[in-house]
């Protein structure tokens, strides 16, 4: 097939279990389904991306399931419908209908449908304009599943293939319900981790166990006697944000995702088994009398939520910073006398420095640092097992380059603009994906990733002091404050930030 080179492609790609599924094969599949856009007469620049899952989350791909329930959907016309909630599926779908593509490739028809409703949809887009789709058979050949609008046995053969798939979906979840009222109490039952556990590889599937995530289990620990010493869960929340310390999901923190973190039974190492709490076969992170004051706090009615500043911190180093005589904490003192707010020590009276005064002198420190190439480089998180980001940041730049080619072509008149902006919007989305894939393939969040892009003092003064905290507390060991002799000139050789070792000079 020859197509037009105007004509674009879609490539639909959608992962529905990332427990079982290495989510690297992602751009194996999107490899695999260019090539066949190749064979079919579609240049590179006409195939674009249409991923399903979100690949742009702190904790890696998270599935897009094809088993969903579905939502209930009430029309204009008041008549009430069910379907799953597939956003990028509904946007290709309108592609075909509206002729802004001729093409739709998947890996299997399963990719595409296992809900009567989405496979109808796809047979109404495909007729309207005459469009078609093609899935690969068990080697990986293109098959044609339906061709210009499809016909009458492809679109019979199609609806059998959704049936097909649809009872075993039935039947996969009636053996996970079995399963799961078995095994209450005695395993985890599958379903999304909570936070501070990870699922013990080698266990079987509905049966599984928990071991403790140590780094998210120290964040609850943390976040749940911080909050029964008075701070507010705003300030928890804005301090998550500021570390960027990654949810389940990769979604934010908020007031609810962190309640449902320290008020989840398995914190406890507990279960639900028929409406009572049992002891699980995992630890617990919490004590079980700690997390009852826990619980008992975030659930009491009269908690007073806290609309103002409550306990964020205001100041760069306070609780934080230390005393050069004796090594304790220095906290905020009230101004008095007509001087200004001071560090000060929490249980000793040997230091009292200007606030605002060590502050810059800390702040002008630490973007100093930031602006040494070398230091941003060994600030990047390493990359997940198996994944190479170099080669993906080497891709990148190749489209970076494309691009660029393309713009200066169109400069000398040598390509049209016609055909200069479909080029550039078929890079874009391939850029958007590999910028995807870059943020998801990174054991942890890159917490610089704004410094490499941007004037380190620009970034700094764009961030909360919540964030300022965090980028001291990772680049330096300590802040010391040092004991000076009498009088109020402020003297900047006492104020010793010691940078950590990884980034000395």
């Amino acid at each position: 097939m020859g197509a037009p080179a105007d004509d674009e492609a879609i490539i639909y790609l959608r992962m529905s279990d990332f427990r079982d599924e290495d989510p690297g094969t992602f751009e194996a599949r999107a490899e695999e389904l260019h090539e066949v856009a190749d064979e079919l007469g579609f240049p590179r620049h006409a195939v674009r991306l249409a991923i399903e899952n979100d690949l742009s989350n702190g904790s890696g791909p998270r599935g897009a399931s094809g088993y969903k329930t579905p939502d209930r959907v009430a029309t204009v016309t008041g008549l009430v419908t069910y379907r799953t909630r597939r956003p990028v599926y509904q946007g290709v779908m309108l592609d075909l209908q509206g002729g802004a593509a001729v093409m739709l490739l998947v890996s299997d028809e399963s990719r595409i449908s296992r809900d009567w409703r989405d496979g109808m949809d796809l047979l109404d887009a495909v007729r309207v304009r005459g469009a078609s789709c093609v899935a690969l058979d068990d080697e990986g050949r293109p098959r044609w599943v339906l061709t210009k609008g499809g016909t009458r046995a492809e679109q019979r053969a199609f609806l059998d293939r959704i049936n097909d798939a649809r009872k075993y979906s039935d039947d996969i979840a009636t053996k996970v319900r079995r399963g799961r009222r078995r095994w209450a109490g005695r395993s985890w039952q599958g379903g999304r981790r909570p936070f501070g556990f990870q699922i013990e590889q080698g266990t079987e599937e509905h049966h599984r166990n928990l071991v403790v995530d140590d780094a998210e289990a120290a964040e609850l620990v943390q976040a749940g006697d911080r909050l029964l010493a008075g701070t507010s869960l705003r300030w928890l929340i804005a301090d998550l944000r500021s570390r960027a310390v990654p949810t389940v999901t990769g979604a934010d923190w908020s007031t609810r995702t962190l309640r449902d973190a320290l008020m989840k039974p398995a914190t406890a190492g507990l279960a639900l088994r028929g409406g009572e709490l049992v002891s699980a076969p995992w630890p617990e992170i919490i004590d079980r009398d700690k997390w009852e004051q826990i619980r008992a706090l975030l659930t009491d009615p009269a908690r007073r939520t806290n609309l103002g500043r409550g306990n964020e911190p205001r100041w760069l180093v306070s609780v934080w910073a230390t005393c050069g005589v004796c090594g304790g904490l220095l906290r905020i003192g009230g101004a008095g006398s007509g001087r200004g707010p001071a560090y000060v020590g929490q249980t000793c009276g040997h230091v009292r420095r200007d606030a605002a005064a060590v502050d810059a002198l800390v702040a002008d420190t630490a973007i100093g640092i930031l602006e040494r190439p070398e230091v941003l480089e060994r600030l990047r998180p390493p990359a997940r097992p198996g994944v190479d980001l170099a080669a993906l940041r080497g891709k990148l730049a190749k489209l970076e380059g494309q691009a660029e080619r393309h713009r200066a072509a169109n400069l000398a008149g040598l390509l049209a603009d016609e055909d200069l902006y479909p080029m550039l919007a078929g890079l874009r989305e391939q850029q958007a994906a590999l910028r995807e894939q870059l943020a998801a393939s990174s054991a942890e969040p890159d917490q610089f990733a704004a410094f490499r892009e941007a004037p380190a003092r620009v970034v700094w003064e764009s961030l909360s002091v919540p964030q300022r905290r965090a980028v001291v507390q990772r680049l330096f060991e300590s802040v010391v404050i040092m004991q000076t002799g009498r009088g109020n000139r402020f003297d900047p050789e006492k104020v010793v930030p010691t940078p950590r070792a990884d980034l000395a000079e």
